[in-house]
């Protein structure tokens, strides 16, 4: 089956039109992504409230393969991307970034959080500003993100498996597995 939004006249006219969905259709759309990124699940992230910029080009690394998709309860983010209409990808996006965002709340340690923040402050606070808290500075949320989950994909920047962002894949070669839970920590202490 053909995507019916694939013909440059399509596109036209969904930017025209504002790339409208359904009302019924967003809902279900939205549920869907809720179904795993409401905070629950501690391996994937909290997405309400992540800037549009950050969201689309987070989404956008699944499909070109910049950022690896392991599934997760039998799906896996390039497909579902993939899947996506373009007007679905647009309502998607508008609907995450005008969102609240709500930090997880989590056991951390706080030796290691106060080690972490000297660490963010001396690595990331160039692009993730206010202690990574900020939608605002296109970097993505990492205050208040499951520990998990930023470990892995700081572990994923740093082995070559996350590729999208150099200066990213750069700032964590000079980290150890040791700075990278501190960091984790740091992260989950921001409630």
């Amino acid at each position: 089956m053909t995507n019916p939004f694939s013909s440059p006249l399509a596109l036209v006219i969904l930017f025209l039109l504002g790339a409208a969905v359904p009302a019924a259709q967003a809902d279900k759309l939205i549920e869907s992504c809720n179904a795993c990124h409401d905070g629950q699940n501690k391996d994937v992230p909290v997405i309400s409230g992540i800037s549009s910029f950050a969201f689309e080009t987070a989404m956008l690394a699944y499909v070109d393969g910049s950022r690896e998709a392991r599934p997760f309860e039998g799906k896996d983010m390039k497909t579902v991307v993939e899947n996506l209409t373009e007007a679905e990808f647009k309502k998607t996006i508008e609907h995450y970034s005008s969102q609240e965002f709500t930090p997880v709340k989590q056991d951390f340690d706080k030796a290691l959080a106060e080690k972490g923040k000297k660490i963010h402050d001396a690595y990331c606070a160039r692009c993730h500003t206010e202690g990574g808290s900020l939608a605002d500075d296109d970097s993505s949320i990492l205050a208040g993100q499951w520990k998990g989950y930023l470990i892995e994909e700081m572990q994923n920047y740093k082995d070559g498996t996350r590729t999208g962002d150099r200066k990213m894949s750069e700032a964590m070669q000079d980290l150890s597995d040791e700075h990278i839970q501190a960091l984790a920590e740091y992260y989950a202490s921001q409630q």
